[in-house]
């Protein structure tokens, strides 16, 4: 059973320096705690961290969420047992309550009943295109795929040529008078044939080299991610993957992402060393 002290001895650095977020509640006597970075885009909680907070809240419904930055009763150079009063002042006096938090995201927007059905829902008020390649929850699984197929769809068109008009054969006896006269008529619509059919190569040319790069980005982008998941499940040191991510300063970010891969290689070369 862990006493309100030992949660402010263990989270003391997260309450002093005011980034972090830390969830406190309580199960029977024992007191709990863990520590949450909301997004930095909209304050809220993160798809893992949402999950973990209701979670929280189904075993206590007063549970709070501490800021030492935004909540009364903290400061930086408190000690343990002056932050351990805090905690305690706003969780007895029902202050910073988890539940009904902003960093809770809205939940969305039903799904119009006169919208088409070939047309997807976001269901979140924002003027920003929502990122085809993350699922945020605020698309139904089956709008999210239906997205998909959409802009398929609209790659496929963008990428495949105009039709070109059928011609007829036509068998026909010319004298040499009317045979040279047709030769100068026909001459220039088969020079603007010529430069129709380059034109149309030269664009599908085009299309195969943008498809070629968009394929690279994705696969580049997908192995960012593989990356980054290898790092977050290495990971001892939730401020490190913190400042990696958000920091504001691209030395700081860089400088972080040193750490979790140094970490990451060393968990590696233990696990193949033993």
């Amino acid at each position: 059973m862990a006493a309100i002290n030992t949660i402010a001895k263990d989270w003391a650095d997260e309450l002093r320096d005011g980034i972090a977020w830390v969830i406190v509640w309580k199960t029977g006597r024992s007191w709990n705690a863990t520590a949450v970075w909301l997004n930095c885009d909209d304050d809220t909680f993160e798809p893992e961290d949402l999950e973990q907070a209701r979670k929280i809240l189904e075993q206590d419904p007063n549970a709070v969420m501490l800021n030492g930055y935004y909540c009364g009763r903290f400061g930086e150079d408190m000690t343990v047992a002056e932050l351990a009063e805090g905690i305690r002042w706003h969780y007895e006096n029902g202050y910073n309550l988890l539940d009904g938090s902003t960093a809770f995201p809205p939940e969305p927007m039903e799904r119009p009943a006169d919208l088409p059905a070939d047309l997807p829902w976001y269901g979140k008020a924002t003027s920003a295109e929502p990122d085809p390649y993350v699922y945020d929850g605020y698309m139904s699984p089956e709008d999210f795929e239906l997205m998909h197929k959409n802009m398929e769809a609209d790659q496929q068109q963008e990428n495949s040529p105009p039709e070109v008009p059928t011609t007829a054969e036509l068998t026909l006896t010319f004298t040499p008078e009317t045979a040279t006269a047709l030769l100068e008529a026909i001459t220039p619509p088969l020079l603007r044939a010529v430069q129709y059919a380059a034109e149309v190569a030269r664009k599908a040319w085009d299309a195969l080299m943008e498809v070629a790069r968009k394929a690279a980005e994705i696969v580049a982008d997908l192995a960012g991610k593989f990356v980054d998941a290898m790092l977050c499940t290495a990971n001892d040191h939730p401020k490190w993957w913190h400042y990696y991510k958000h920091a504001k300063k691209w030395r700081v970010r860089k400088k972080y992402r040193r750490r979790l891969e140094r970490q990451l290689y060393d968990k590696l070369l233990a696990a193949a060393s033993g």
